[in-house]
């Protein structure tokens, strides 16, 4: 089963807040092995008692009884699973908190480490049926006599799983605090989808997600946009082509019309004329070539890229269809020059690359007054393919030179037969294939210059 990116990522960032709340715990509870409540405590009164001890010992007349000087103290000090006692050098108790003899250390002893500078020594003592924490301190009796107490917890107040409860708590606490932001990182592009969708569905499309990262949600963001796109290019276009068309269909049917009412009235004088008539074919037949320009166009707008599946030598196929222009050359007497370097095989789609170089080079022979030049040239590029047909003629605008990718738009409106979709087509197959076209006039020659990815 293939695993979700978008599962992955929210397995990895929980995983990476669960280490992180993890390392805090353990940076707050371990680092520097700081101690328990429970540890300080036991520590404190320990330092407590030696400290009442050595008082009591110091406060003592000469020759006094020590175990009799020691035995209220060790009262006062007495607690609920804890016992003191006091030995000297040889192991003798002189005072005890409690009745009977002490306690035999005999068990495994393992230390604790304190703070540097405490006065009194612990360790931790574990046996099959207990467990308890034990601690020692040297005391020096007035007389120079060496003395040690002794304090045994066998129950401690807090133990491991107290502390481990603790810090599972505020792994909890943690996680769902540090849980939120990244939740909210991830929801937050599906959000800005949603509401950019709903901003679509009431007609807004120019409505764009970012794309970040390459998650389900970055491909998902990228074909909304695609299809944003899209469907922002098929309204623009079916707007723009119900503009023109009831243009462009009302001049020839103006003409149809003029010349049905004088052959009409021929007819009415009993005499109608064959020319008026023919007239009406000619205009039929032009409007039937503008309406499947129109379709033609249309379904460029709607279908999906065409497959680039042809390698082909854009200069040899450059030059057979000048060869299929040779007639129209040498009847309007152009002066043609090729220069069709070597160029790398184009990865494309066959016919629509011969769509876009008939266009152009149509386009340059329409508007080529009688004996001007025209210049074809392909050569390889920085990054792809090269195209470019020069033609003669008089100056243009940067408004003409844009109006030239117009759908219908002609320069001379009536002098050409055309239906001014030409380089619109062109323009279209050019986008299709990640290519660029673009217009320019200098030196006495309009320019038509397309780039072409070799990919």
């Amino acid at each position: 089963m293939r695993v979700s990116k978008l599962y992955l990522k929210i397995f990895l960032a929980f995983l990476a807040v669960l280490i992180a709340a993890e390392s805090a715990v353990f940076i707050f509870v371990l680092s520097g092995r700081p101690p328990s409540p429970f540890i300080r405590t036991v520590v404190g009164e320990t330092v407590m008692a030696d400290r009442l001890i050595r008082k009591e010992l110091a406060e003592a007349p000469a020759g006094a009884n020590a175990a009799a000087r020691l035995g209220p103290v060790m009262r006062i000090l007495d607690r609920e699973h804890r016992r003191l006692w006091v030995s000297d050098a040889n192991g003798a108790t002189l005072a005890a908190s409690f009745d009977g003899r002490p306690p035999v250390m005999d068990m495994a002893l393992d230390p604790v480490e304190l703070a540097e500078g405490e006065p009194v020594r612990m360790f931790k003592a574990e046996g099959r049926h207990f467990k308890a924490i034990y601690l020692e301190s040297d005391i020096i009796a007035p007389g120079g006599a060496p003395l040690l107490l002794h304090v045994l917890i066998d129950r401690p107040h807090h133990n491991e799983e107290t502390w481990f409860l603790k810090g599972l708590l505020l792994l909890t606490v943690l996680g769902a605090l540090f849980i939120l932001p990244v939740a909210l990182r991830i929801i937050r592009p599906v959000r800005k989808l949603a509401e950019a969708a709903d901003r679509l569905g009431h007609g807004d499309f120019s409505q764009r997600v970012p794309v970040t990262g390459r998650d389900e949600v970055a491909d998902l963001a990228n074909k909304f946009n695609n299809m944003a796109g899209r469907l922002q290019k098929l309204v623009l276009s079916g707007r723009e082509l119900t503009a023109q068309l009831s243009h462009e269909l009302r001049t020839p049917l103006a003409r149809m019309r003029i010349s049905l009412q004088m052959a009409m009235e021929r007819g009415a004088e009993g005499g109608a004329d064959r020319r008026y008539l023919d007239k009406i074919g000619d205009e039929i037949e032009n409007m039937d070539r503008i309406i499947g320009s129109i379709l033609d166009l249309s379904k460029l707008d709607m279908q999906e890229a065409p497959p680039r599946t042809d390698r082909v030598d854009v200069s040899a196929r450059l030059a057979e269809l000048l060869e299929t222009y040779g007639p129209m050359v040498e009847r309007h007497g152009f002066a043609l020059t090729a220069e069709l370097g070597a160029t790398p095989a184009l990865r494309c789609n066959a016919h629509a690359l011969d769509v876009l170089l008939n266009n152009i080079l149509a386009n340059a022979m329409k508007y080529t007054d009688e004996g001007g030049a025209i210049e074809v040239r392909a050569l390889a590029g920085t990054e792809g393919l090269v195209v470019e047909v020069a033609n003669a003629h008089p100056p243009l605008s940067d408004k003409d030179l844009a109006d030239m990718f117009t759908p219908f738009h002609r320069l001379y409106r009536g002098k050409e037969a055309g239906t001014g979709l030409g380089l619109t087509t062109a323009r279209r197959m050019a986008e299709m294939h990640g290519g660029t076209i673009e217009s320019s006039w200098a030196d006495g020659r309009v320019r038509i210059r397309v780039e072409l990815p070799l990919g």
